[in-house]
């Protein structure tokens, strides 16, 4: 059972609006967050955008907001519960299926949008039509709204987003390797957007809105970086995109990724930089063998084997390999 307010039937078969914007709001049980998040959409300086959220919430609170933010604005707001709920990778395919827009940006629901976002990632499409996605710098607010200037330049320097990549990206690949592509607040080509689509959780673990940039980005024409903020990322306990890196997850994504020749070694980059967490996280989710495959690889850097954390890491990879082996009681 799907309860739609202010929604229509058709969703896949509908012909996109080339000039529209659908802003796609995956939530769940956060009415006070997801009431900030529609206010800051609401408040876009771009013309042509259309509001869509998806419901996993356990009761009606979330449409209560909806049909609150309906009272002060004209604006498309379009609602669907899920009844079962969907989970995080198939409420967000079915936003993108919900979509009218020829373009989409994803936003989290503790997240916000900055009020020219859509009009400075809409301007790359107007200097690059080619375009397959256009993101730009996040900035990060404590729980409470309080600016944390210096974890947002932080953040932002540890993604790589700095100026000298402003602009269309020489290879689109390395803007899901090199984890410059966020979480969320990105505009993206609905039928790519679909194409790619979410794993489940059974496939990426909770490493999908990595594994959905890394494959998007690996498969685009062209991707573009603006050095604007055009989102907010909100720390809270449990905000999605404040969580490490799944490094096992990442790790086996960018292993396995075919990349083009020119990223190859921006991959090697990255998968020498996530292994030793990689390690780590495979020994204490009981997967010894893996972890020794990481420790034993090229990926794990040779500096790093003279440091007392690689030996930590034998540590717990052994710890793992006995605890497997140990006979279980009865």
């Amino acid at each position: 059972m799907v309860d739609r307010t202010g929604d229509q039937q058709g969703s896949g078969a509908t012909e996109l609006d080339a000039r529209l914007i659908s802003i796609c709001i995956p939530t769940c049980n956060r009415p006070a967050l997801l009431e900030q998040a529609i206010a800051s959409c609401l408040a876009q300086t771009y013309g042509e955008f259309e509001i869509v959220i998806g419901d996993d919430s356990t009761d009606d609170s979330a449409q209560q907001v909806v049909e609150r933010c309906r009272l002060h604005s004209d604006r498309s707001i379009r609602y669907e519960r899920n009844v079962p709920r969907l989970g995080q990778a198939s409420n967000v395919n079915r936003l993108f299926a919900r979509a009218h827009g020829a373009r989409l940006v994803l936003l989290h629901d503790d997240d916000l949008l900055e009020a020219d976002a859509l009009s400075r990632l809409d301007a790359c499409w107007q200097a690059c039509p080619e375009l397959t996605a256009a993101f730009g710098k996040q900035r990060v607010i404590a729980d409470d709204g309080t600016p944390r200037p210096d974890a947002s330049e932080r953040l932002n320097r540890d993604y790589r987003r700095v100026p000298g990549r402003a602009g269309r990206l020489p290879v689109p690949a390395l803007a899901g390797i090199d984890q410059m592509f966020p979480n969320n607040g990105y505009l993206v080509n609905t039928v790519d957007a679909r194409r790619i689509a979410y794993r489940p959780a059974a496939e990426v673990g909770e490493a999908c809105d990595f594994d959905f940039g890394l494959r998007l980005s690996v498969a685009a024409t062209a991707i573009c970086f603006v050095d604007e903020f055009v989102s907010v990322s909100r720390e809270t306990a449990l905000s999605i995109s404040t969580h490490a890196l799944p490094a096992m997850h990442a790790f086996a994504q960018l292993r396995e990724s075919h990349v083009p020749a020119a990223a190859q070694a921006a991959r090697e980059d990255a998968l020498r930089r996530v292994a030793p967490r990689a390690a780590s996280a495979y020994a204490r989710a009981g997967e010894p063998a893996a972890a020794w495959r990481v420790l034993l690889s090229r990926h794990y850097p040779m500096r790093d084997r003279l440091r007392a954390r690689f030996l930590y890491h034998v540590l717990l990879a052994a710890r793992s390999t006995f605890a497997l082996r140990a006979p279980h009681g009865n």
